[in-house]
């Protein structure tokens, strides 16, 4: 488990399943992470056997509030040993977990785990190009604009962009 200011990360759970069902169910969520339904139903439950069990490669959080609640959830994938680089993701499922900073603090836990414990010199994300508050939130970080990937994602009956930001280690401003 890994510890913010005011969230807890911890490997996701059977019982988060049918809460996170529900947030890739809503369009406005499942827009954020470019499909709908962003799972298959059939899927959670063989990816809590496998994928959301090992922390080598990838690993996958559920985000809890101060008081315990699941807000969200927070991964990285394909962590890559040698060039020490691995990509991140996020999703604050719950309306009460947003707009309250608690996004925030989990990112700055996983990326502060990443480079400190994991010893990554590289994170990297793709973002929706319109998605204007995970990109305020991404440049507050320090990630810079990487590229775009032009007319990636059918979404919603119409082609978007895909922006790529990264942010190495030693331009990680840390904790404000």
């Amino acid at each position: 488990m890994l510890h913010g200011e005011r969230v807890s990360l911890r490997p996701i759970r059977a019982d988060d399943l049918p809460v996170m069902r529900e947030w890739f169910r809503d369009r406005e969520i499942a827009s954020t992470w470019a499909r709908h339904p962003v799972v298959p139903d059939n899927r959670f439950n063989s990816d809590l056997d496998d994928k959301f069990q090992t922390f080598d490669l990838h690993g996958h959080f559920s985000v809890e509030n101060e008081q315990g609640q699941l807000i969200g959830r927070i991964d990285f994938e394909d962590l890559e040993r040698v060039d020490r680089t691995v990509e991140i993701s996020i999703v604050l499922g719950a309306s009460e977990g947003r707009g309250k900073g608690y996004g925030t603090d989990a990112f700055h836990t996983l990326i502060e785990h990443l480079f400190v414990d994991r010893q990554i010199e590289r994170v990297w994300l793709t973002v929706i190009a319109g998605n204007d508050p995970a990109i305020r939130m991404y440049e507050r970080f320090g990630f810079i604009h990487e590229g775009r990937l032009e007319q990636t994602i059918w979404l919603n009956g119409e082609w978007h962009d895909l922006l790529l930001m990264g942010l190495m280690k030693n331009e990680y401003a840390g904790r404000p």
